[in-house]
């Protein structure tokens, strides 16, 4: 009883802290936003898929209000629907220089090393911006995460939220990557820590040849992670930005968002196992658990003890989402509870596997690098 206590003081003090921090972020982070100079920026757009408001997403990479940038596109297949969609935009902006390579790359643990290959060796700037393909970007997007990229520090990410809620899938979905995944986030961040979040990454190439390059990342799915750590071992700090990305979600589908957060959980098993060991502290029904159990010390019976830990998490992650302004449904109580078991279940499946889904093919969590072959440029 008396560690269910401990435990229940602890997971509603980390829920308190981590969202004091999550509106306070932007704020502390801007402070360290102190670069003013914008040197040349080679934006780089892994594609593959294409999925649902894809042309306003990748869109927005092109109508970014900076002076001097280039627009790569990278795919494996040239042939792909999303290539020929990005043959449309680049037609609809025809003073951004703009180019298609075909990465034939085949050494990496992740596809999408294997795609960026190309982009980045062949990026004719030092400074790169990599954005997912789901990422919709602000006009200024580009000039504010620059701010961040001081000498100091050798890659910024930004956090994600989830927008643009179609489904009941996806209201799930974003309640993970809003709820306890963006809280500490943003807590990390408060405290001066910095973290690989692949959406979106801001770097030099000339630190990133320096801190490995491609052998640095190549040998996990969680490339992002993986860049991070890599940067940090050359002095070079991570950080996220003060901006946090917009990430569109429509309709989902509950196998794929499974899939995906196993896919991250995985990762972190592997990666950072201290933070995978504590995701539970993070999650609502542990502690509705501990709550239960140690509600008798305090006078309450378990179902009274429970139900108040239930709501005040919930309160509080509902009042947060509509500080920040993030989507929420009028289902949220049932978003919440399948949420819970949702991010319950790939915690514990994570630790059965390796195996991962990774734009609808299934691939090792980590596997020994290849050479990597010379990318080759459309003709």
């Amino acid at each position: 009883m008396w560690f269910a206590a401990v435990y229940w003081v602890v997971a509603i003090a980390l829920l308190v802290i981590s969202v004091v921090a999550t509106i306070a972020q932007p704020w502390l982070a801007a402070r360290r936003a102190r670069r003013r100079d914008q040197p040349p920026v080679s934006i780089v757009l892994p594609v593959k898929l294409l999925e649902e408001e894809f042309e306003r997403t990748q869109e927005s990479a092109l109508a970014q209000n900076y002076p001097d940038f280039k627009v790569t596109v990278a795919a494996a297949d040239l042939a792909l629907p999303a290539v020929a969609k990005m043959r449309e935009i680049f037609a609809r902006h025809p003073d951004v220089p703009a180019r298609i390579l075909r990465s034939t790359a085949k050494f990496a643990a992740s596809p999408k090393v294997d795609n960026l290959y190309a982009p980045f060796m062949q990026a004719e700037n030092d400074v790169i911006f990599m954005k997912d393909a789901n990422v919709l970007l602000e006009p200024d997007a580009l000039a504010e995460h620059l701010k961040q990229l001081n000498d100091d520090v050798g890659l910024v990410c930004a956090i994600p939220y989830c927008a643009r809620l179609d489904n009941f899938a996806a209201h799930v979905e974003a309640a993970i990557i809003n709820g306890p995944h963006a809280r500490m986030l943003f807590l990390a961040s408060c405290l001066g820590q910095g973290h690989g979040v692949g959406k979106i990454m801001l770097f030099r190439r000339s630190d990133f040849l320096r801190a490995g390059g491609f052998g640095a990342i190549s040998h996990t799915v969680g490339e992002d992670n993986a860049l991070a750590k890599a940067m940090r071992r050359i002095g070079q700090k991570p950080v996220f930005s003060h901006r946090p990305v917009r990430q569109e979600l429509g309709a989902r589908e509950f196998g794929d968002v499974y899939n995906r957060q196993l896919r991250w959980s995985v990762i972190r098993r592997n990666d950072e196992l201290i933070s995978f060991l504590a995701e539970p502290i993070c999650q609502a029904l542990p502690a509705v658990a501990a709550g239960a159990v140690a509600a008798p010390m305090v006078d309450l019976s378990p179902i009274s003890g429970a139900l108040v830990t239930f709501a005040v998490w919930f309160a509080l992650e509902t009042l947060l989402s509509m500080a920040k302004g993030w989507q929420l449904s009028y289902a949220a109580p049932a978003v919440f509870i399948i949420r819970e078991a949702m991010m319950l279940a790939v915690w514990v499946n994570a630790w059965m596997t390796d195996r991962v889904v990774w734009a609808k093919d299934t691939v090792h969590a980590r596997a020994a690098a290849q050479p990597a072959p010379t990318p080759h440029e459309e003709g």
